[in-house]
């Protein structure tokens, strides 16, 4: 059998080829080489978006109150106490303030003045007289002392000589309240007497709905609702303070323009009825003047 002879097959070799760079022209193969690459290194991240407007909007939705002394401007001093509790510059002496007046309004709204202080003393009395009795019990029968070495509980408290209402105290909250009830009295007076228009017109609008509300609706709801507003409105409008102004700017804006558009048409109205009415009453005075010209020549 006949050997069948393969031919040879020719073996292709690729030469490598060195990457061609922007400054390299030579079309010739290189051997191949090696490149370096240098990364700079990672520029430090900037504040997110998101970041400082978290920022932004913490820092504006805190409130700080003026330092402002009684003795300088009381009725700064005064606005500036209730402004830190509306806006809750101090979180728990506002919820303090606004729990305690709404718990005080739901208890008189079952309860009578009288029944509440019954009950404190009440309760207050009963729960002392069963500790202190259960506490001298206790001193007879478990260290075995006699009546004579049985003390009370409370007898520190009872032992020291002191006054439960200080002098000083009172008298500073008499002239407090006297100071109070004058400043509250000054703008009550300005207001009635009309010193500022606009303050007089809000002021006058505000006490005739709560006039015309009060005869449907209980006094008890309407206070409870004026705390509750007290404490949240200022609060959101704190929070949403430049998407509340924009608002308001805007539809500002909008009733300045319809104002001025209208009252150009009106004021054109009236102009033209006025002309009218000027030639009416100069037709009348002509066709009088006529007439008693031709009775004066008659006459004659």
């Amino acid at each position: 059998m006949a050997d069948i002879e393969i031919p040879p097959t020719e073996k292709v070799v690729e030469s490598p080829v060195a990457p061609i760079t922007s400054t390299s022209t030579s079309a010739a193969p290189t051997a191949p080489t090696t490149t370096t690459t240098t990364t700079n290194a990672p520029a430090p991240a900037a504040a997110t978006p998101t970041a400082a407007a978290t920022a932004k909007s913490t820092q504006n939705h805190s409130y700080t109150s003026p330092n402002i002394k009684f003795e300088d401007n009381p009725s700064g001093y005064l606005k500036a106490k209730i402004e830190s509790l509306i806006y809750w510059e101090y979180p728990k002496k506002s919820a303090t303030f606004l729990a305690s007046s709404l718990g005080l309004l739901v208890l008189t709204q079952y309860y009578s003045v009288l029944q509440i202080v019954a009950g404190i003393f009440t309760l207050a009395t009963g729960i002392n007289w069963v500790y202190v009795n259960l506490h001298k019990q206790s001193q007879r029968i478990i260290s075995n002392k006699s009546s004579q070495d049985i003390v009370n509980p409370h007898n520190h408290r009872l032992q020291v000589q002191k006054t439960y209402i200080p002098r000083e105290r009172v008298l500073r909250a008499a002239h407090l309240t006297t100071d109070v009830a004058e400043v509250v009295t000054q703008h009550v007076t300005r207001l009635v007497l009309i010193e500022d228009n606009f303050r007089s017109l809000v002021a006058f609008i505000v006490s005739f709905f709560v006039w015309t509300l009060a005869k449907y609706v209980s006094t008890k709801y309407l206070v409870g609702f004026f705390i509750i507003s007290a404490f949240t409105l200022p609060r959101l409008y704190l929070q949403n303070k430049e998407l509340v102004d924009a608002h308001v700017a805007r539809q500002s804006q909008n009733a300045r323009q319809l104002a001025e558009q209208y009252g150009s048409v009106a004021n054109q109205k009236a102009r033209e009825i006025g002309c009218q009415v000027k030639d009416f009453i100069q037709k009348k005075t002509g066709k009088a003047t006529a007439s008693v010209n031709q009775e004066t020549k008659k006459s004659e």
